[in-house]
C-alpha cells in the first residue's frame, strides 16, 4: 500500500492586522448611560470577551492602582465623543498609511513572517505605537487616539519603520531591561527610520519630544554621554527615555536618550549594514556600545590642580 503523500508545505503568514476601534464604539455605546462609578469597570468587563488583557488593571498594575486605571480610563471614556472622529479617520486610513511603510520595510530586512498579528486600538491616550504582552503573546499594537494626535502632518513612514524595527528586532536581541539595552533598541530603531527615510525631519523621528533633543544633547554632550555611563547596568531608566518625569539635570530633557541612542547606532553603523545591525545580539552589542560612549566624551574626573 502506498504511503499517503506528505501534505503541502503552507506559505508563512506575513503580518496581519486587526482594528478594534469599532469594538470601543460599540463596547463604548453599551456602557454610556451607566452611572460613573460603574463604567470603567463595566467597559473593563465587557472588552475582556473581544480582547483579553488590554484594557485590564492588572496589564498596568505596575504603574498605578486598580482604582487609578478606573479614573483614568473613566476620563477616556467621557472625552471619546470628541476623538471619535480623528480615530475613526486612523482606522479608515490605517491600512494605506503603514502599508508603504511595510513594503519599504521588507525590502530593506526581507519578509515579516511568523510574527503576532498587528493590533488598532484605542489605547486611552497611552500610546502611538509600542509592543504590549498581552495572554496570547506580544503584540505590536497601534494607538489610533494618539497616532489623531501626534501624526496628522503626513511624515508617518518613520514613526511606522521605527516600530515594525522594534517588532523585528526582538528577535535577535533578547529583551533585558538595562539602561544601555533600551539605549540601543531605541536609537538603534530612530537609526533604522532616518535611513529608510532620507531626509526626515526630527519630527519625523520622533526626536523632538517633548523639546527638541539634539540641541539640547549636542550642547551639554559630555554631561549626557557621562549620564549614561554612569548608569549603563542600572534598570532605573528614568527620564532618560519616558517624558513624564524631570530630566536628570536642568541641562538634559526627558527622553534625551533617544538622540543618544541614536548617536550610538549611527557610529556603530559606520562599518555595518542595517541587516548587520539588526542582528547583533545583545553580547556583542554591550562592548560595542561601551566603546562608542567612551570616544564621544572622557568621563574621568579632572585632575586636581592642587600641588602634592
Amino acid at each position: 500500500m502506498l504511503a499517503a503523500p506528505a501534505p503541502a508545505a503552507q506559505p508563512a503568514q506575513g503580518l496581519q492586522f486587526v482594528d478594534y476601534t469599532g469594538d470601543f464604539e460599540r463596547v463604548w455605546q453599551e456602557t454610556s448611560t451607566l452611572p460613573d462609578a460603574q463604567k470603567a469597570p463595566a467597559f473593563e468587563a465587557a472588552f475582556a470577551k473581544i480582547l483579553p488583557g488590554f484594557y485590564k488593571t492588572e496589564r498596568v498594575k505596575d504603574f498605578m492602582t486598580a482604582d487609578r486605571y478606573h479614573e483614568k480610563m473613566l476620563t477616556a471614556l467621557k472625552e471619546y465623543p470628541a476623538e471619535r472622529a480623528g480615530i475613526q479617520r486612523v482606522s479608515h486610513d490605517f491600512r494605506s498609511l503603514i502599508g508603504p511603510a511595510q513594503q519599504s520595510f521588507e525590502t530593506q530586512f526581507g519578509p515579516m513572517t511568523g510574527y503576532s498579528s498587528i493590533l488598532l486600538v484605542h489605547s486611552l491616550g497611552e500610546f502611538d505605537g509600542g509592543t504590549r504582552d498581552l495572554p496570547d503573546g506580544m503584540h505590536l499594537m497601534f494607538g489610533a487616539d494618539m497616532i489623531a494626535k501626534l501624526h496628522s502632518d503626513g511624515e508617518i513612514q518613520p514613526f511606522f519603520h521605527h516600530e515594525l524595527f522594534h517588532l523585528l528586532h526582538a528577535r535577535a536581541f533578547a529583551p533585558c531591561e538595562e539602561v544601555w539595552c533600551n539605549l540601543w533598541q531605541e536609537g538603534l530603531a530612530v537609526y533604522v527610520a532616518s535611513k529608510l527615510n532620507p531626509g526626515a525631519s526630527d519630527a519625523a523621528l520622533l526626536l523632538t519630544f517633548p523639546v527638541p533633543l539634539g540641541p539640547a544633547v549636542e550642547a551639554h554632550k559630555r554631561e549626557a554621554v557621562c549620564a549614561v555611563r554612569a548608569r549603563l547596568n542600572s534598570t532605573d531608566t528614568g527620564s532618560i527615555f519616558t517624558g513624564g518625569k524631570a530630566g536628570l539635570s536642568s541641562n538634559l530633557p526627558p527622553r534625551f536618550g533617544y538622540y543618544l541612542g541614536y548617536l550610538v547606532a549611527q557610529d556603530i553603523g559606520k562599518t555595518r549594514d542595517l541587516k548587520e545591525l539588526s542582528a547583533l545580539t545583545v553580547t556583542q552589542v554591550k562592548p560595542l556600545l561601551e566603546q562608542s560612549l567612551a570616544h564621544m566624551a572622557d568621563c574621568r574626573p579632572a585632575a586636581s590642580n592642587k600641588p602634592s
